[in-house]
């Protein structure tokens, strides 16, 4: 898989997205380190406001899109959490399909960001074709 990485990418990249998930903290894993044989370093993602790494791809993936516009995802969990983070620090309205038995705390913790949540499907499948519907439909922005 070719990719379109370049420095500019990188410089963009740490210039849009939200400086809290930035320079996360790592420590080195000795027993891991032992057990690979070469030294293994781990990020402590658990040190942010959304406890996950997701907020920095949807940050660097929703930079051009402008305040107001609704983005539409699917997702039952850390994902969800990221786009109604971002939506909510940019002026973006976020719709979230997700499935009938995603964790309800993760869910509760969306609609605490501001996101609305709409429950469709049993799987994740389901999910993703009602947000790729509703985006075509009325004409969102949809992440993926």
């Amino acid at each position: 898989m070719a990719s379109d990485m370049d420095l500019n990418s990188v410089g963009e990249a740490r210039r849009v997205i939200d400086p809290c998930f930035l320079d996360t903290p790592q420590f080195e894993d000795a027993a891991l380190s032992a057990a690979i044989g070469r030294r293994t370093l781990v990020k402590l993602e658990t040190a942010n406001p959304v406890r996950s790494f997701k907020c920095r791809g949807v940050s660097y993936a929703l930079r051009h899109v402008p305040p107001g516009t609704t983005v539409v995802c699917a997702s039952s969990g850390n994902f969800a959490m990221a786009v109604a983070y971002v939506g909510r620090a940019r002026g973006l309205r976020v719709r979230v399909f997700a499935t009938h038995n995603a964790n309800r705390c993760k869910i509760a913790r969306v609609e605490a960001l501001g996101a609305e949540v709409v429950r469709v499907g049993p799987d994740l499948a389901a999910a993703r074709s009602a947000a790729e519907a509703d985006a075509a439909r009325r004409g969102l922005h949809l992440i993926a």
